[in-house]
């Protein structure tokens, strides 16, 4: 186990996206505006049209990945995620009238009438993500 303390509490934004939008872009413009280099997902709320995202396909030591994409209607149950040296980290559950999807949220996932975002920063952390020899982004701290 690795363990990271930070400091403080900083900025919260709220985001309301619309229609079309993609989820990805407008949270990397929200989050250079604001200056925000670490955070957290508080709170996710709203539809989209779009789906892309990535799931693990076995249990072998070095993860192998699908990547999916899948035409909507699907109400968010909820995103949760990180944001770690600007980088988002995303992972949600949405339903829909074709059936449950859950996984690790991809660029080119579409609003479709609204989302609403709550990002809480995070300050007092120095922290970067890194590919590992598994193939997974794990933190690491800044030298």
């Amino acid at each position: 186990m690795k363990l990271y303390e930070g400091g403080k509490v900083g900025k919260v934004i709220i985001l309301e996206l619309e229609r079309g939008d993609d989820v990805f872009e407008e949270v990397d413009r929200a989050l250079k505006q604001s200056g925000i280099k670490d955070a957290y997902i508080a709170s996710a709320v709203g539809s989209v049209a779009q789906l892309e995202y990535h799931r693990p396909t076995n249990m072998n030591a070095a993860t192998e990945d699908e990547m999916l994409s899948v035409q909507g209607p699907f109400e968010f149950g909820g995103i949760t995620g990180t944001v770690v040296d600007g980088a988002p980290h995303f992972h949600f559950s949405a339903g829909g009238v074709s059936g449950n999807y859950i996984g690790h949220l991809e660029k080119g996932t579409k609003v479709l009438y609204l989302l609403e975002l709550v990002i809480v920063e995070v300050k007092g952390f120095n922290l970067k993500r890194k590919m590992t020899d598994e193939k997974v982004n794990k933190l690491f701290a800044k030298i």
